[in-house]
């Protein structure tokens, strides 16, 4: 283990901003440009084509922040996993709280819904939820999965932080760009 987990915090940021490029997500997103450019797949290909792109671009941020968990996060472990207390309180709580208000926040919205097929669907979706917090609260069954869970738990946090990014920051010109590149980030490389 790590004694210092204070100094791995600039190289993970580093790796976030080079993630954020290297998946081609705003403010990195030069040569897609879908709202500025009228080229590439986006007039290219309809349908199943064009689902298959955006499939391949969200599985390589689903990669890229797997990666990033498992290199700066703990991968599988639960936040911090030398304090023997909060192994309980960790493993056992937040799942089965985060499932189980998952399901309570959802089960209003059955009503809300007309298509009684809708309904039924929501409502299987509402006691899927139920179970699932159910199940984290049996031991063994605790045991064996939440390990999946804090991974998963970790990876879906920096997908939300890449697409927040992409809603929040916006999009580099290039000469702006080359301008942070060839100007910036070499003249403070060579510093030192």
């Amino acid at each position: 283990m790590f004694s210092n987990y204070g100094f791995m915090i600039v190289p993970f940021v580093v790796y976030l901003i080079a993630a954020t490029a290297e998946t081609n997500r705003a403010p990195f997103d030069l040569p897609e440009a879908e709202s500025e450019l009228v080229a590439g797949f986006h007039t290219e290909y309809s349908g199943f084509r064009w689902a298959l792109y955006f499939l391949a671009e969200y599985a390589n941020i689903f990669v890229v922040s797997a990666v990033g968990v498992t290199l700066f996060w703990g991968g599988w472990l639960r936040p911090f996993p030398s304090v023997a207390w909060l192994a309980k309180p960790l493993n056992y709580g937040v799942p089965v709280l985060l499932f189980a208000a998952s399901g309570a926040m959802t089960f209003p919205l059955v009503k809300r819904l007309r298509d009684p097929i809708q309904q039924k669907v929501l409502l299987g979706v509402v006691l899927l939820l139920f179970a699932i917090a159910g199940l984290f609260a049996i031991p063994a069954v605790n045991d064996a999965i939440i390990g999946l869970f804090w991974f998963l738990f970790k990876v879906s946090f920096i997908i939300y932080m890449m697409i927040w990014f992409r809603g929040t920051f916006p999009r580099y010109r290039y000469d702006q760009l080359m301008n942070i590149g060839w100007k910036v980030m070499i003249r403070w490389v060579w510093r030192r």
